[in-house]
């Protein structure tokens, strides 16, 4: 039997994923959290900007979906499944540093052409 994500109408594991993961703050958190277990005050300090009432609400998703634990001396960290998901994004991110950067170039020398 398949537990349908809240939040979603997909029976389908992906599109789970993905419904979780599109979630807004989703994604920085778990990247954050990734550097190690960390107390509420420390997540929002390396999270800067997003407010205590939606890290709490995203932290009570992630934990309900078994990608983060509550320990207590530690605060939070990733479960086994939060790490391997983890890992999953570090491709994704040297794609992104590529992406901006051959996006950067292509905006500078669109502007030097305008000069």
């Amino acid at each position: 039997m398949t537990i349908v994500v809240s939040g979603t109408a997909s029976s389908r594991p992906i599109m789970q994923l993905i419904d979780l993961l599109g979630s807004k703050w989703i994604m920085r958190i778990l990247w954050e959290m990734n550097s190690g277990p960390c107390t509420f005050r420390e997540l929002q300090d390396r999270c800067g900007g997003i407010s205590p009432t939606t890290i709490n609400n995203r932290m009570k998703d992630l934990i309900a979906e078994n990608l983060v634990d509550k320990d207590s001396p530690n605060g939070y960290q990733l479960t086994d499944l939060g790490k391997e998901l983890v890992i999953l994004f570090s491709p994704l991110n040297q794609w992104a540093e590529q992406w901006v950067e051959a996006r950067d170039d292509k905006r500078i020398a669109q502007r030097a052409a305008e000069s």
